[in-house]
This record gives structure tokens, sequence and C-alpha cells, in this order.
């Protein structure tokens, strides 16, 4: 029976029956019993856990898949697209009948490079290009700028045969079509041009720092140097400044034969696209030494030789041209004479130059020595011819203060003169006459002929009238 105190129907646990029976008292526990979820609770968390899970090993995976795309970008730039563009250069260039190889190709951000280019083509003959260095800007995959730099340029052959094959070429369909892969801008920087025979068979033209603009669509070309020299027989005319510019219908070189100071001593030539229609030559009294001329290539002889010269000439239509010079050539020696001459020019002419404009209102006058310049000028198609002959007549041989005779220095035979004629007892007798020639041909400047020949009389008279 339960006592008195206890409820109905609850029994005694454990330590209440050991306290009733005088047992002692069970320490309290302290451990609380762990609920254990039901296994549909567990269900439902292992389902909620199982997202994360899954988005972790998708992003793994999406990863991993990146990774091997940038890998296979990577093999592509690498491998795959300088092999397509290294083709499609070559492929390209044959189609416009040019023989191209390329050492190597790299790609960058906004093109691609090629270096150890070299290029030839049979339908411009003698004509070579070595480019170390060639960066090409594109527009997707289509070059927009070609940048060349460090190149030479080798050619061989007459300025008009050169000209009349690139002119061939570009009018074909290989060399005239504007494709795709044909650059909006060309530029050349720091390169050479070595050309033999442009002006002659025994000339040659080197252009040192090249600077070249050239844009294919519009037809238009600027191009510089300002280390151009010219080696023909007998010497080496330069170095100069050379600028050309052309744009369709319309042609302009400029020569400035002192660099240092590039608008003092020009040459300006300006054409159409059928002929030259202008020349002007602008050189105020300068040393030769300054224009870039040898004495010898003149083969005139002066410590201090300067030149001045104006010149123009003038297409009034297609069959009427006018020519006008003045200058001058200060100090030159020649033999038998005891003082340098100065020689001055002037003249002016007009006619057909295709058929050649006779020169017959010019004079000369080399100190002294006065007399008429006849000639003819002709034009070409790739230049001009110029012959001249002067004659000057005779003069008595005091005019010039002649020496005493060939062989003798001058500054003793000058004041043995001076001092007998002082005295009375001497007396110079005879003339001197002289003529000269000028043969120039700009299509073949080793044809160049300037001659100066006097002809010297003179007598020393001792006591006598």
């Amino acid at each position: 029976m339960p006592p008195p105190d206890q409820p109905p129907g609850l029994s005694r646990g454990p330590i209440q029956e050991n306290q009733a029976e005088g047992a002692p008292a069970l320490p309290l526990q302290l451990e609380l019993p762990v609920a254990r979820p039901a296994p549909a609770q567990a269900a439902a968390a292992a389902e909620r856990a199982r997202p994360s899970v899954d988005a972790r090993r998708w992003a793994v995976r999406i990863g991993a898949v990146a990774a091997l795309a940038g890998l296979v970008a990577a093999v592509v730039v690498a491998l795959v697209l300088p092999w397509y563009v290294r083709r499609r250069c070559v492929a390209e260039a044959a189609a416009h009948g040019i023989a191209l190889s390329i050492d190597g190709v790299s790609i960058g951000a906004g093109g691609f490079r090629l270096t150890g280019a070299r290029a030839s083509s049979s339908e411009v003959p003698g004509a070579k290009v070595t480019a170390p260095e060639i960066d090409v800007e594109t527009s997707g995959l289509s070059p927009e700028t070609m940048t060349v730099r460090g190149a030479e340029l080798t050619l061989s052959g007459g300025a008009a045969a050169l000209g009349a094959a690139l002119a061939r070429w570009r009018s074909s369909p290989r060399g005239g079509q504007q494709d795709a892969w044909t650059p909006s801008t060309v530029v050349v920087d720091g390169s050479r041009v070595v050309w033999q025979s442009p002006l002659g068979d025994a000339a040659r033209v080197e252009a040192s720092g090249l600077h070249l603009e050239w844009r294919p669509r519009g037809a238009e070309l600027h191009a510089r140097s300002d280390a151009v020299l010219v080696a023909v027989p007998g010497g080496q005319l330069g170095p100069w400044r050379i600028d050309v510019d052309r744009a369709p219908g319309t042609s302009r070189v400029r020569v400035a034969f002192d660099p240092a100071v590039p608008d003092a001593c020009t040459v300006l030539v300006v054409g159409d696209d059928d002929r030259t229609t202008s020349v002007d030559v602008e050189v105020p009294r300068s040393p030769l030494a300054h224009l870039g001329v040898p004495t010898e290539l003149l083969r005139v002889r002066g410590k201090d030789l300067q030149l001045a010269l104006t010149a123009h000439y003038g297409a009034e239509g297609p069959t009427r041209g006018e020519i006008s010079a003045k200058g001058g050539l200060y100090g030159m020696e020649t033999p038998g004479l005891p003082r340098p001459l100065d020689v001055a020019w002037e003249a002016s002419a007009a006619g057909d130059p295709d058929d050649g404009i006779g020169i017959d209102h010019a004079r000369l006058a080399a100190g002294p020595l006065v007399g008429t310049i006849t000639g003819t000028f002709k034009r070409f198609g790739d230049g001009f011819r110029l012959d001249l002959a002067w004659q000057a007549a005779p003069v008595p041989c005091a005019a010039f203060d002649a020496p005493l005779g060939p062989g003798q220095p001058f500054d003793i035979a000058y004041a043995l003169r001076q001092l007998a004629e002082t005295a009375g007892l001497t007396r110079v007798k005879g003339t001197v006459a002289a003529r000269g020639t000028l043969a120039f041909d700009s299509r073949d400047l080793g044809a160049t002929r300037v001659g100066f020949a006097p002809d010297v009389r003179c007598q020393v008279a001792l006591f006598g009238p």
C-alpha cells in the first residue's frame, strides 16, 4: 500500500525505496539525457544540407572547365593562332604576287607581330625587303596599321623601268585589289634603302633613317630621309635630305642640299600623274662643301669654291615650257691665270620641252671673259637633259694681271713684273680666250661633264713698246 502522503497510482522509485529501507542516498545525476531526433527530422535536415554540398561540387566543376578553357585558349594563342596568322599572311602575299617568308609570329592584345620577314616579287624585279620586326594592329583579324622598323629595301634598275613595273603591278588584278588584308596605313621607321643603278649603271643611292607613311586605300605617300648619298663615277654627292609627298593627281619632291639648314638650299620638283610641271632651285651663295657637291665631280678647282643659283622651269601647257636661271661660281682656279675667277651666268628660254628648247638668250662671264651660251634643254618621260656650250672672245692679258710665264711661282713672278712695269721696263702682251661646255642628264648622273678651257697667249716684252 502506498503511504498516505503519496498520490494514488504512483509507485515509489529506487531512491524512495532506499530511503524507506534506511539505505544511504545516491548522488544527484547532473548529465541530462540527450534528445535524439526522430528519423523523419534527420532526413529533413540532410535534405536541407544537400544543396550547399551540390553548389560546392558545381563550383569546382565550373572552375575546372574554366581552367581547361583557359588552357585551350592559351594553346590556341600560343600555337594555333600564330600558325593561322603566318599562313594567312603568306597566302595573302602570294595572292598579290609577293613571295613572303616569316621566321616568327607572336600574338598581342591589339594585334600581332612578325619577326624575320623577307619579301620579293617577280612583278617588280630587283626589289627585295628584309624586316626584323613588323607590328600589325588589327580590327578582329583584319590589319589596320602595319609598322615596320629597321627594314632594308634593296632596288636594282632604272627609275623609269621600276616605275613602269610598279604601275603594271598596281593596275593588275593581283596588285590593284584592295581587300580586308590590305592595311589602311603602313608606317616604315628607322629603315634603309639601297638602290643600285637608279640614275645610270654606275650610280648608287643610299637613304638611311627612312621614315615613310603610306595609305594604300587613298594612294597617299610621305617619305623622308635626312641622309641620302648619291655615288657616281668621280665622287659622291650628299648627304642630302629628301622629302617625297604623293597623292592622287599630284607629286612633290624636295631636296635640301644642307640638311643642317633644310630651308636654305633646296630643289623643289612638282608634278601630276603624267609629267613634271615645275622645278625651282634656290641656293644662296654657299660653300660647295656645305652643299654636298665635291669639286672633283665638277672638274673644277678652288680652295674655297662657292655656288649661288636661282633657277625655274615651268610647264605652260602640254607643248610649252619656260626656263630661267641666274647664278655664279666663285673662286674657281684656272691653270695659267694668276688669280681665281668668279663665274656668273644668266639665261632664259621657252619652247616645246619634248622637242627641245633652244637656249640662245644666255650669257656667261668668267672674270673679264664674256661670251654667249648656246644649247638645248630636252624633257623625257623619266627626266631631262641639258647641253650647253660657251665661248668668249679674246681679251688683253693685262685684264687678268697675268703671270710672267707658266711654271713660275705666282708670288715671285707677280712681284718681279710689278717692279718692272713700275720702272717702265716691261709690258704684258697677248690675249686670253676661253671656251666651256656642260652636259647634264638627270637620268644618268655619271655622264655629267663640265669643261673649261682657257687659251692663254701672254708674253712679257722687255725695253720695248
